[in-house]
């Protein structure tokens, strides 16, 4: 059985604003990148954005959303990157595709309690290609991993990521507003 799911993926705040960049699994990054190819975790920002993944009424369908909980203004620009973990909270090889939905992603700088957004399409299957996630983590250039929150359309966490097989995803730009961050073509 093949289900999609739209959600919205979201800031990892970082304090370098570069050009978006591939970061599909074996692509190269862009000659026009100004993002760090290579940062030491020393020289990464700590995130203070809370990420949640908020499901909708719509099977498969949902909004991830980032805001800043830190005291200082983040600024970003481009595809959050994203990671996930098996049961085994071992890394889970989920190939990533960045996608320019709804457009070119704009540099944004959040103040502290603003949000933004960014859409993901998952691929869910049960196949011999598919994953169980424990979890997952978005990251922007500069930024450490936050871990994303994954909500229910009750409005509350959902505490057993592992039924959630996927085998591919997408991901949007970060966009300062919601509208369109969902609509994959």
């Amino acid at each position: 059985m093949r289900l999609t799911i739209l959600a919205a993926v979201l800031a990892v705040g970082a304090t370098a604003c570069g050009s978006p960049t591939p970061a599909s699994q074996g692509q190269a990054p862009s000659p026009t990148s100004n993002a760090p190819t290579s940062a030491s975790s020393s020289d990464k920002q700590k995130p203070a954005v809370k990420a949640e993944l908020t499901m909708q009424g719509k099977p498969g369908l949902g909004l991830l959303t980032a805001t800043n909980q830190g005291t200082a203004p983040i600024t970003f620009q481009g595809w959050p990157k994203l990671a996930f973990t098996n049961p085994a909270n071992e890394p889970a090889a989920i190939p990533v595709e960045q996608k320019l939905v709804p457009g070119e992603g704009p540099s944004i700088t959040l103040q502290p309690g603003q949000t933004a957004f960014a859409g993901v399409l998952f691929d869910v299957d049960d196949d011999v290609n598919s994953f169980a996630i424990n979890e997952m983590t978005a990251e922007l250039p500069g930024m450490v991993p936050a871990k994303v929150t994954f909500i229910g359309t009750d409005g509350r966490p959902i505490a057993d990521m592992t039924r959630l097989k996927v085998s591919e995803a997408k991901v949007g730009t970060m966009q300062p507003a919601a509208q369109g961050v969902t609509v994959f073509d």
